[in-house]
């Protein structure tokens, strides 16, 4: 007997395991508020130079007067606002104050646009104070701590050192899992959640915030692999995929409560207060969630590992089986090494091309994140058209996988997603109206998310049983070094201007996409085939390639494909 059958036999999902399933999913929307918060915080409002020696300057012009002198101080822009960056280097702040009493400002219009007080001629420099738009947000993180201008690659630095703390977590969670548990990380991730969220709204010094936002980023991803870990070990085999799938709406759930926050709450430091609050229930962790029994096994420590199939038992009013020796409940079989893809050029090809699309997914998803902020129109209505996006966009492809096959669906989708972004160019270049190109980015978000939920699965399926595990981890690894690049691409337009800034980082996006998505035409079609046990396997998987795979395999009759009702790695000894 092994340990599946055992849940089988005391309960697959009963009142303990759900508790124990709704307490780890839990950390996964409060880590969205951490993650996906930053949109908002991090925000860069509408914002110029502020007049030098004018103690109370404020962004909007209130009259003739305030005009003038505003007129004469800041240049213009080609599109006739005034500058972001630059002053003019002849006036002094006793100029201002004369002129300011000058008859000849009076003809200045409300908005501060005089015609013979403006000169392309007269020399500027960069500015060092500036003064913001508060009509939307109070306070944000760029505006206190003025990350704009040649200082706005900060914002891109900062998402970036969340990202790398994120890759941090991805190598010491799992060392640290597979060393000394799984709840260790998981309950030492809550407290870094805590720590983080506090320690942004108090900080001042932006080195400290950075520092702080490193710490969350480890924290989410311990949360979310250790918790996701945790969910699929305790319940029985046919719940593993449920467990998936509600981790990622919990996920999603995130993303439409952190909405409410946001809007009610417009000062950055508030809002990380609130978001942080609900984060000390995870502090109780430790005494509300057991070690996955998994593990203990694994361990030798069966006294725990039976103590904890007790508790499930009692719980679904069942009875434990006698079990000798818990330890013959997993399965003893050695997983070769990760060089035993090398073996073969099929699975060398497979790894490169899974690996690519990660890597590309993971950039573009969280890129399109970032990038809402720099898109035009209604933060809030964008946010939540995203939001919806990509509730939608994960949900999708449970219904369509065992109908149209994980490649058609898969190729359909990265392709489409890698065109809305590269076209959303040509709107920008023809002065279309701004919802088309924000329609275009929804669509490339919608397609993303898709290609995320079949990813995993498609790439699970493609890879013998004893290199699954290793192949498929090393994956997340490749796609977490890519979100090191999102950042950046987000932010791309911002950094170097021009009249394409809200389309130029869609397309920068898009165009890896389109690349990757060419490459995943090469493989195989999965559908109602057995998993991959052995090298020949994959050699007579070879065969069944085409350029959709349209032709429907029978299905097996073992358990093994990886579909809505089976799970992948879970026939796998790694």
């Amino acid at each position: 007997m092994k340990f599946d059958d055992v849940l089988k036999q005391i309960g697959e999902f009963g009142p303990y395991q759900k508790r124990v399933f709704f307490l780890t999913a839990l950390p996964s929307l409060l880590s969205a508020f951490e993650a996906i918060s930053v949109v908002f915080t991090f925000n860069i409002p509408n914002h110029r130079c502020a007049i030098p020696g004018y103690p109370n300057d404020h962004f909007h012009v209130t009259n003739t007067s305030y005009a003038s002198i505003l007129n004469q101080s800041v240049p213009r822009q080609l599109d006739g606002t005034f500058s972001k960056c630059r002053l003019y280097s002849d006036v002094s702040n006793d100029v201002i104050v004369s002129n300011f009493q000058d008859a000849k400002w009076s003809n200045a219009t409300d908005d501060g646009f005089n015609e013979t007080s403006y000169s392309a001629s007269r020399n500027t420099h960069d500015c060092t104070k500036w003064v913001y738009d508060h009509s939307v947000f109070e306070t944000t993180i760029a505006s206190d701590f003025d990350v704009v201008c040649d200082r706005s690659v900060l914002r891109a630095s900062s998402n970036l050192i969340s990202e790398m703390g994120c890759l941090f977590g991805t190598f010491v969670c799992g060392f640290v899992a597979d060393r000394f548990g799984r709840k260790i990380p998981f309950y030492i991730g809550g407290l870094a959640l805590v720590a983080g969220g506090f320690g942004i709204a108090f900080t001042d010094n932006f080195i400290a915030l950075n520092v702080c936002r490193f710490v969350l980023g480890m924290a989410r991803l311990a949360l979310w692999v250790n918790g996701m870990v945790i969910g699929m070990e305790i319940v029985g085999p046919s719940k593993r995929v449920f467990v998936g799938i509600f981790m990622g709406l919990s996920w999603c759930l995130g993303m439409l409560l952190l909405l409410i926050f946001t809007y009610f709450i417009r000062n950055w430091r508030y809002l990380e207060i609130a978001l942080s609050v609900p984060s000390i229930f995870l502090l109780a962790y430790w005494w509300l969630i057991p070690e996955s029994p998994r593990w203990l096994a694994s361990k030798g420590r069966e006294k725990e590992a039976l103590q904890v199939l007790e508790k499930i038992a009692a719980s679904n009013k069942t009875k434990l089986p006698e079990v000798d020796d818990v330890t013959s409940l997993l399965d003893a079989d050695k997983c070769l090494s990760f060089k035993f893809i090398f073996t073969s050029r099929e699975l060398i090809v497979r790894m490169l091309i899974i690996f690519s699309n990660m890597f590309v997914l993971c950039v573009i998803y969280y890129a399109l994140i970032l990038n809402i902020t720099n898109l035009a129109g209604d933060i809030f209505i964008n946010y939540l058209l995203s939001a919806i996006v990509e509730t939608v966009g994960f949900g999708v492809p449970y219904f369509l996988l065992d109908r149209m096959g994980r490649k058609p669906v898969y190729c359909i989708a990265i392709m489409v997603a890698g065109f809305c972004c590269v076209i959303s160019l040509v709107p920008d270049i023809l002065g279309a109206p701004d919802w088309v190109v924000v329609t275009l980015s929804m669509i490339g978000r919608f397609c993303v998310c898709i290609c995320y939920s079949v990813i995993y699965m498609f790439g699970a399926e493609l890879f013998p049983t004893v290199i699954r595990g290793s192949a498929m981890g090393m994956g997340v690894t490749f796609s977490r070094i890519g979100g090191l690049l999102s950042p950046y691409l987000a932010d791309v337009g911002i950094l170097i201007g021009g009249r394409l800034e809200n389309s130029l980082s869609l397309v920068v996006m898009g165009s890896p996409a389109l690349v990757v998505g060419l490459f995943a035409l090469w493989l195989p079609e999965t559908m109602g085939t057995k998993l991959p046990e052995t090298l020949d396997d994959v050699n007579n998987l070879h065969s069944k390639r085409g350029c959709f795979c349209c032709q429907k395999n029978k299905p097996d009759v073992r358990e093994t494909t990886v579909n809505g009702n089976k799970d992948a790695l879970a026939s796998s000894p790694c």
